[in-house]
């Protein structure tokens, strides 16, 4: 007959190997993912990304909804814990560095940049899915300023990729977004500016009709011109446009 002791042994063995067991599925389910309270690094094909969950609380799992906002020279990786706990789910949180060797007197216009990023991005995007295990019904692409402009280009780049970008004070319109308006018929497209943003000085006109043709497209793509905003004021808004996209999703393919 087994003693007290040796049960109790046999029970706390048990429990042990219950919560090893566990602890492996959930690093095979999110790999690193929710290690990291503040945004956790991985240097990918050169380039910096740091990554992290919306909802630190979250349980680890497969099949989460990924926003990738491309970063640039101005800002840092500490703007993802601006999102932190502002989504009703879970989302994974992606800051892309790849406008970070760029200086701020980069055209946009500039071809062979442009060409240099839109091919390196498809290599990023492979690696966060390999890392993260998101949903590719559920990706979705934004940045401020020039960045913006940049999550523009590269959504409109391969519209067949991304579900939605918001594009927060984006200067001008490149021939990548001109050229390809159309493709915003599969991307739903988010353009936020502030009435008062420096940019905007004698562009509103064109602006607008840039808008009109970016909501003729698609009838969930909004353009939106703040009035008597900056772009700080605007800045304000970037969860809120997040969340209308975050609704919308690529269907399933056959």
């Amino acid at each position: 007959m087994k003693t007290r002791s040796l049960r109790i042994l046999e029970n706390a063995a048990f429990v042990l190997l219950l919560l090893v067991y566990a602890g492996f599925a959930l690093r095979r389910a999110a790999p690193s993912l929710f290690a990291h309270t503040p945004p956790g690094l991985a240097r990918i094909s050169g380039t910096a990304s740091y990554y992290m969950c919306s909802d630190r609380k979250a349980i680890p799992r497969e099949g989460l909804p990924v926003i990738i906002c491309i970063g640039s020279t101005f800002e840092t990786p500490a703007a993802l814990t601006r999102f932190a706990g502002e989504f009703d789910e879970p989302v994974l949180l992606v800051w892309s560095s790849l406008l970070s060797d760029l200086s701020g007197e980069t055209p946009l216009e500039d071809e062979t940049v442009w060409d240099t990023k839109r091919q390196k991005f498809p290599r990023l995007l492979a690696r966060y899915r390999k890392a993260l295990h998101f949903d590719d019904r559920r990706v979705y692409l934004t940045g401020s300023g020039f960045a913006g402009a940049y999550a523009w280009m590269l959504a409109y780049d391969r519209p067949d990729w991304y579900s939605g970008v918001v594009a927060m004070s984006a200067p001008w319109y490149p021939p990548p977004i001109q050229q390809r308006i159309e493709r915003g018929r599969s991307v739903i497209t988010v353009a936020v500016y502030g009435e008062k943003d420096r940019w905007l000085t004698n562009r509103v006109a064109q602006a607008k009709e840039v808008g009109q043709a970016l909501e003729s497209q698609n009838p969930h793509s909004r353009f939106i011109l703040k009035p008597g905003a900056d772009r700080s004021a605007v800045a304000r808004d970037w969860v809120e446009n997040l969340k209308y996209i975050l609704q919308f999703k690529k269907e399933a393919p056959p």
